[in-house]
């Protein structure tokens, strides 16, 4: 089985990289897949990069390259709720396209008011598969988790009242800027995903950066990995 996982930073795959430990890196088109044997099975660390593009370029070309059976999409959040704390892992259900708005018509002089916008029709809401968030809802973790929706978008929300807002609308638990385009991609080309997030700040809350986390979320996705293939 080849399974991809994805962080789109150095401080998303270090656990992953000295555990499966890479046999050979492969650079294509700029993107860096990190590629290992673990009992009899391809492991693929994929470094997407940061935001929706580069997400969606990094997985087309691993599903391409690597015809992977599973994409795994992983990393930190901001949270969007105020029950939710730095260090809880978020289950993606599914993944909901939070910066893709229609905006009323203003003239000159009348400003702008994000508030007033809409979700266009075709926003996009790319599901994981359904198995495969069952079977991560069934791993131990040492902390609070929760299965949900995750925002995705090129955004770092620091509005409270936009945050709110977006909430409102989408009813999503966090915000990061991957998880849909890599689900979507996934989609187009019927492979099967899961996108995890753990929660590193929550702007509503007023709790900081906190890159230490990622840690632990990568310890649960080693014990994912291990519950899929039966290790």
């Amino acid at each position: 089985m080849t399974i991809i996982i994805q962080g789109a930073m150095d401080s998303e795959l270090d656990v992953l990289t000295e555990y499966f430990v890479p046999r050979k890196t492969k650079t294509i088109a700029g993107y860096d897949f990190y590629i290992s044997s673990y009992n009899g099975n391809d492991i693929i660390l994929s470094k997407t990069g940061v935001g929706l593009i580069n997400a969606s370029v990094a997985t087309v070309v691993g599903i391409n390259e690597f015809r992977p059976a599973l994409v795994i999409n992983q990393g930190c959040a901001g949270g969007h709720v105020p029950d939710i704390k730095n260090g809880e892992l978020i289950i993606g259900e599914k993944s909901v396209y939070i910066n893709n708005f229609y905006t009323n018509p203003k003239g000159i002089g009348e400003g702008s008011n994000s508030l007033d916008w809409y979700p266009c029709k075709r926003s996009y809401v790319v599901p994981s598969t359904p198995e495969y968030v069952k079977l991560a809802d069934g791993i131990g973790f040492d902390g609070k988790k929760r299965v949900g929706i995750l925002g995705s978008g090129d955004l770092f929300s620091k509005e409270i009242d936009r945050i709110n807002y977006m909430h409102g609308l989408f009813g999503e638990l966090c915000e990061d800027m991957e998880s849909v385009a890599a689900l979507k991609v996934c989609d187009a080309f019927g492979v099967n995903r899961l996108a995890l997030r753990i929660i590193s700040n929550n702007e509503i809350t007023l709790e900081e950066f906190d890159y230490g986390v990622c840690k632990t979320l990568q310890k649960f996705v080693i014990a994912l990995v291990d519950k899929i293939i039966g290790a």
